[in-house]
């Protein structure tokens, strides 16, 4: 009877406490009591797990009242507590309709219980701000399931105040989250500390079991997100943070699905967990941070579910696949094959053709596979289906349109890194998109830096624009480079536009594999973008180092383009400071980049290179030790002199001792670059070593070294004779290489018209050089040097030609891009300076150029061409061509200097019409008509170009000097301008 009464007073105490702790196993445990007739024994228990936390006042945070809530709000109202339905008796049932009634009784309890649970759910998620989701957890702290706190923690860690925040906003602290991250690990590790299942026979152990009070897949993976979630706001409770709370709960997370026994989780499940690790590894800030963050027995047991649940058919959607990938990616762990094989055979089935696949499941796909050195599957891994590369292609070409610029990059990186280009139409598609967020000059002033912007507001900025930023731009010149995919010119165009706007903001990496990869490509961007490239060099110079120095240094050389006095100040310390981090190759791409420049590096960075070449000699593979020989000869003879060292002497000795056939087995080979040809690109590499030069390096050291320095290294006697023959033979087959340009062809039609013998292509004597043309009569080579003899200019002072209008031709057809001419300087390059110096020393008596940028003005004018040539040659030799020609002299603006007066003697009869101009008058003539003929050339002199050029065609065909004069006063009448008024008025007055 005391029993009895005990029960009725606490079945109201129930009642009040049943919504903190209540559950279905306490409930049990009284029915238990009830059916059995047990005394104290189990209604003690049954007190303890009920009655005590009221009676003890709960067991909440200790800090129950944050400091943001009023005094008022303190007292938060209760939640409607469940109503307990009282047992009909308490001796041991014995009829059956007792134990209906019992088990409608329970029935219903548990109906609520779970109504109650339902209703907790809805007031965590549907919060409608930070405080009423913090009250529903203090003031239903005892009655939360592992769920609810799970869900609660991931809804408060993504709005936790920074720790540079938390003061001044007054907002949680530490001790409003302390409670609730230790309490998730109080879970996890009760749930570690359970028997396994199946090993238990307990009916409450069993209960327990049951989906709906601990649903452990979901508690780990939501856990796991909010706490890296937390962490990164909230420095206390990082998890890659050894020894903090954030660790703790951290480690008990994810110790649950590496747990023996375990099921496998859901392929979304798996791919979460994968991705709450690399965020975590990502934000780690040193080693131990990374290992924490990403636990090996978890990966593993996560590696092995994935393997698991593709055998039982369940297989990952595209995110799965996407952030699956990535997440190996960015953690550095390599993929399991029999993980690769389950992401291959989802993406066979069709992962990416889902209607809710997106552009960065793809992406993120191919970038993660390309880092850890996987190609995708060109073979089919499953009967039936396609084989995922297949699979990619089709996506990347859907999904395409719809991506940002960052995956459009990636991407391109990503086929590039793997070293296998797409398809035709695959990469059509990525360059079309390519160039739509490249833009271009669609918004200028607006998507280029602007002053004191940082470089997070500048890609933000672009970013929501659609654009490219750096990075991306980087990336994707270099996935061009790095296939051999010459860009169309509407790519070429918008690239070289978004380079511009980008470089300002660019690392020196970014700066380094951009300059390199044009480089590869031989594309010369345009004034404005190779500007802000050297402008970014100059900024960046003292964080230059390494293989970004060398490779910055190489591209300048490769594409012969000297580098400003800014630029080539900031490279010229970063050698000095930087080069005991570069290695062997490193340092001889240093020397030979200053070399091939002809630049003369500061005291300090010369010696720091040929020190450093000291050191490194005997670790050069053999073409690098034949450059390295070529570059300290020709730095020695050209420029400022730059002195010898005995690393010059030590590179001879490492040179000659290497057999013929090492340089075969070297990494060099000649690089042949001809877009348009090659159906894959427009790089390919041939497969003979090119060793010439050294015999270049040679006949340097031999004939052009003062007596002191050639006495450094006797070449002759430490030299094989096999690799003597070798590399001469090698240096001289280019030599017979006939190909002509259409300008030599006009250049041979000009010297027949004037009558002078000729030989083209003529050999010297030594056989190691070939002439354009040789005159034999005043023992002269005659070169044509195009182009490719000259350094290319971007700057102003540095053009040829200020007339041509800068830029790349927009024509789509167009297959090879020709090099445009304005970007032709005027200097020549050290090779083209070193040939015509080993050709006056003893094979002819004197070399005289026909300069590109000259030749460029008259290239289809005869007879003005042939007036060029008489008076180059006059002025070259000191003896005139043919009597009573006026000398033509070529000045910057493109139009002819003051023309000397020429009258010891008649034109010779058989040249050209146009070879005697206007003003060439003969003995006979009146004053009159030496007057017209100065006015007519004042007259053609003061006209623009377009105008001028008009004019000359109509000279030209005119039959007789009195024709000519109509045509020059046809002109001034027509001209209505005021600058030239007096001009025309004086024209007007002679014709008159």
């Amino acid at each position: 009877m005391e029993s009895l009464l005990l029960c009725r007073r606490a079945e109201a105490r129930i009642g009040n406490a049943r919504h903190c702790v209540g559950a279905p196993g306490e409930e049990d445990m009284l029915a238990t009591w009830v059916r059995r007739g047990d005394r104290a024994g189990t209604l003690a228990r049954v007190l303890a797990r009920v009655l005590a936390p009221g009676a003890g006042g709960g067991t909440g945070p200790p800090r129950a009242s944050p400091r943001w809530a009023a005094p008022a709000a303190r007292r938060f109202p209760t939640s409607p507590a469940v109503v307990v339905v009282a047992v009909r008796g308490f001796a041991a049932p014995s009829s059956r309709d007792a134990r209906h009634a019992d088990a409608q009784a329970r029935r219903r309890i548990h109906a609520r219980w779970m109504d109650r649970m339902d209703r907790l759910d809805a007031d965590i998620n549907e919060a409608p701000d930070t405080r009423a989701l913090m009250r529903v957890v203090l003031n239903e702290w005892d009655s939360l399931r592992p769920k609810h706190v799970a869900d609660a923690l991931r809804r408060l860690s993504r709005v936790a105040p920074w720790d540079r925040d938390a003061k001044s906003s007054g907002d949680f602290g530490d001790a409003d989250f302390a409670p609730i991250v230790r309490r998730v690990e109080e879970i996890a590790s009760a749930r570690l500390a359970e028997p396994a299942p199946g090993r238990t026979t307990s009916r409450a152990a069993r209960h327990r079991e049951q989906h709906h009070i601990f649903d452990e897949e979901a508690f780990a993976v939501v856990a796991a997100n909010a706490l890296v979630n937390l962490g990164k706001r909230r420095a206390a409770f990082d998890p890659t943070r050894v020894g903090s709370p954030g660790n703790l709960a951290w480690r008990a997370v994810l110790a649950l699905p590496a747990a023996p026994n375990k099921a496998p989780y859901k392929p979304r499940n798996v791919m979460r967990l994968w991705y709450a690790m690399a965020t975590a590894h990502d934000a780690a800030g040193n080693d131990a941070g990374r290992e924490a963050a990403v636990p090996d027995l978890t990966w593993n047991a996560l590696d092995a579910m994935s393997n698991k649940n593709a055998r039982d058919g369940k297989h990952f959607n595209a995110q799965g696949v996407g952030i699956g990938v990535w997440s190996h990616a960015k953690t550095g762990k390599p993929i399991a094959p029999s993980t690769l094989r389950a992401f291959e055979v989802a993406v066979a089935r069709g992962a990416f053709d889902h209607v809710a696949a997106v552009g960065q499941n793809v992406s993120n796909s191919l970038w993660g596979l390309a880092k850890l050195g996987h190609v995708v599957s060109r073979v089919a891994v499953e009967d039936g289906f396609p084989s995922p590369w297949s699979k990619f292609e089709v996506a990347v070409r859907r999904l395409a349109p719809g991506m940002r610029p960052q995956e459009i990059a990636n991407t391109m990186y990503a086929y590039a890194l793997m070293g296998t280009p797409p398809s035709a139409p695959t990469w059509k598609t990525l360059e079309h998109e390519a160039t739509a967020r490249a833009g271009g000059g669609r918004q200028t002033q607006l998507d280029a830096h602007v002053p004191f912007e940082s470089k997070g507001s500048f890609v933000r900025r672009r970013t929501e624009r659609g654009l490219f930023g750096p990075q991306e731009m980087t990336n994707v010149w270099w996935a061009h480079a790095t296939l051999g995919m010459r860009p169309s010119q509407s790519a070429l165009y918008a690239y070289d536009e978004t380079t511009a706007q980008t470089a300002f903001h660019m690392s020196a990496q970014d700066v380094s594999n951009t300059a390199y990869s044009m480089a590869m490509l031989n594309v010369f961007l345009r004034p404005d973008a190779f500007s802000a490239l050297e402008g970014a060099i100059a900024r960046n110079g003292r964080h230059i180092a390494g293989q970004n120095l060398s490779l910055t240094l190489w591209a300048f050389g490769d594409l012969a383009v000297r580098p400003g006095a800014a630029a080539s100040a900031a490279l010229a310390d970063a050698v000095e400071n930087r080069l005991h981090d570069l290695n062997s190759q490193n340092v001889n791409m240093c020397v030979w980049a200053f070399a091939i420049l002809g630049m003369t590096p500061p005291p300090g960075a010369w010696r720091a290179m040929t020190l450093g070449m000291e050191e490194v000699i005997d670790h050069l593979k053999p073409h690098e030790v034949m450059n390295a020989v070529w570059a300290m000869a020709a730095a020695h003879v050209t420029g400022e002199k730059l002195p010898l060292t005995p690393a010059y002497a030590m590179a001879w000795r490492r040179l000659c001792s290497i057999p013929v056939d090492g340089f075969a087995r070297s990494e060099s080979r000649a690089m042949t670059r001809s877009p348009g040809v090659h159906p894959r690109g427009s790089i390919e590499r041939s497969d003979r070593a090119k060793i010439g030069i050294i015999h270049h390096a040679r006949l340097i050291h031999e004939r052009l070294f003062p007596p002191e320095s050639a006495a450094s290294v006797d070449i002759g006697a430490i030299m094989p004779h096999e690799m003597a023959l070798a590399t001469a033979r090698d240096f001289r087959a280019d030599v017979m290489d006939t190909t002509r340009s259409k300008m030599q062809d006009k250049i041979a039609e000009t010297l027949a018209d004037i009558g002078i013998e000729y030989e083209t292509e003529k050999r010297s004597a030594d056989g190691n050089f070939s002439m354009d043309f040789y005159l034999p009569r005043y023992d002269v080579a005659l070169e044509y040097d195009g182009p490719s003899h000259y350094y290319r200019a971007w700057r102003d002072e540095d053009r040829a030609f200020p007339r041509t209008p800068p830029g790349f031709p927009r024509d789509e057809d167009v297959s090879v891009m020709r090099v445009p001419l304005w970007t032709v300087g005027k200097e020549k390059t050290i090779k083209t300076i070193l040939r015509d110096a080993l050709l006056e020393r003893g094979q002819v008596s004197k070399v005289v150029t026909v300069h590109a940028h000259e030749a460029f003005w008259f290239e289809n004018k005869r007879g003005r061409r042939r007036m060029f040539m008489e008076n180059l040659l006059r002025r070259e030799l000191g003896r005139p061509m043919t009597p009573g020609t006026p000398e033509w002299r070529f000045d910057e603006s493109g139009t002819n200097g003051e023309e000397e007066a020429v009258s010891d003697g008649v034109s010779d009869a058989t040249s050209d019409a146009m070879s005697v101009d206007i003003d060439d008058v003969s003995s006979g003539e009146t004053s009159s008509s030496t007057s017209r003929a100065e006015l007519a050339r004042r007259w053609i002199r003061s006209l623009p170009s377009k105008s001028r050029e008009r004019l000359e065609r109509r000279l030209e065909r005119a039959a007789n000097e009195v024709e000519m004069w109509t045509l020059v006063a046809a002109s001034a009448e027509g001209d209505v301008t005021k600058v030239r008024a007096e001009l025309r008025r004086e024209v007007l007055e002679a014709r008159a």
